[in-house]
């Protein structure tokens, strides 16, 4: 792989590494705002595929960055099973993908997101720093 590609890859595993940060911040100081997003995917096929594109990209870019990690197989099966899991869930009617989504909706109270947080803003910071 390029250099170029690398630094691509890299780029954007740490853009959602920063999501995953932005997305915990939520979950502490907005949890039912977060609830609702959980409910909206699959909701329309721009979300449901959109959705699983940019899970594609990112499971790309861990493949194309996992030669520069301190764990290169661990980065490269976790992108392998990032995308092949979103091409799966892509593929399968977008009624199963919204049902899912409201059956977590529904039953995940606002208090579990807060608990959930701190883990998922570690989990970010950590990606973070692995990939730069």
């Amino acid at each position: 792989m390029t250099e170029l590609a690398t630094d691509l890859s890299r780029l954007i595993v740490q853009l959602f590494a920063l999501w995953l940060i932005a997305v915990a911040g939520l979950c502490l100081v907005r949890p039912r705002l977060a609830i609702k997003g959980l409910g909206a995917m699959g909701s329309t096929p721009l979300i449901h595929f959109g959705e699983h594109a940019l899970r594609a990209l990112v499971g790309l870019a861990l493949i194309g960055v996992s030669s520069a990690t301190p764990w290169p197989q661990a980065f490269f099966w976790a992108g392998i099973f990032i995308v092949g899991s979103s091409a799966l869930i892509a593929i399968a009617p977008r009624r199963w993908h919204h049902a899912y989504a409201m059956f977590w909706a529904r039953r995940l109270p606002p208090w579990s997101l807060r608990v959930m947080a701190p883990a998922t803003a570690v989990a970010g910071g950590a990606l973070f720093r692995l990939v730069s």
